[in-house]
């Protein structure tokens, strides 16, 4: 069995510690900077592709509503992310804690599941929204797709059969200290 020493867990509680102050801090800037742009009156939306937020390639939306949904919708998904980063920090804490497999630990896996399935989606709406934009010279180098089922949604189901599979393994932990 895989066990990580008290010294282990407590780095990588720091690490996804630090790791949420560092993307709440870029957040919130992306945000202030996003509502700048938007009082300026330059509609510039940074553009997400595959690989990440690119910031230094800007795309220059049609209207008003579209840049705030835009906005919205970008700050959602950063939101999602770092929400599966404090999930998998609590679970860090809950096996440094107790160092053993509590009930929590199912739930917080169901929980990023559904999370990665609902950033599967909303990045794809994200992608959609920028590529009805004024791409100008970038239409040559980008495109986008629409998929009913993005890679990052497999991933989820993936991860939801791991959270029934740690559910039943309890289940049989529980029955087995019963009976001993």
């Amino acid at each position: 069995m895989l066990q990580l020493s008290d010294k282990g867990l407590r780095q990588l509680v720091i690490v996804f510690t630090i790791s949420l102050l560092l993307g709440g801090l870029a957040i919130l800037g992306l945000g202030i900077h996003l509502i700048v742009m938007g009082v300026q009156g330059t509609y510039s939306l940074p553009l997400v592709l595959f690989e990440g937020l690119q910031l230094a390639i800007s795309v220059q939306a049609s209207s008003l509503g579209s840049y705030v949904l835009y906005c919205l919708l970008l700050i959602a998904c950063l939101t999602l992310g770092l929400l599966m980063l404090f999930l998998v920090r609590s679970m860090l804490i809950s096996l440094e804690r107790e160092k053993a497999f509590t009930q929590s630990l199912p739930l917080s896996i169901k929980r990023i599941a559904y999370l990665m399935l609902v950033l599967a989606y909303a990045r794809q709406l994200l992608f959609l929204l920028a590529f009805q934009q004024e791409l100008g010279k970038l239409t040559e180098f980008v495109s986008f797709r629409f998929q009913l089922l993005p890679t990052l949604a497999v991933y989820a189901l993936v991860v939801l059969v791991f959270s029934q599979l740690f559910s039943y393994g309890l289940i049989l932990q529980r029955e087995y200290e019963q009976t001993v």
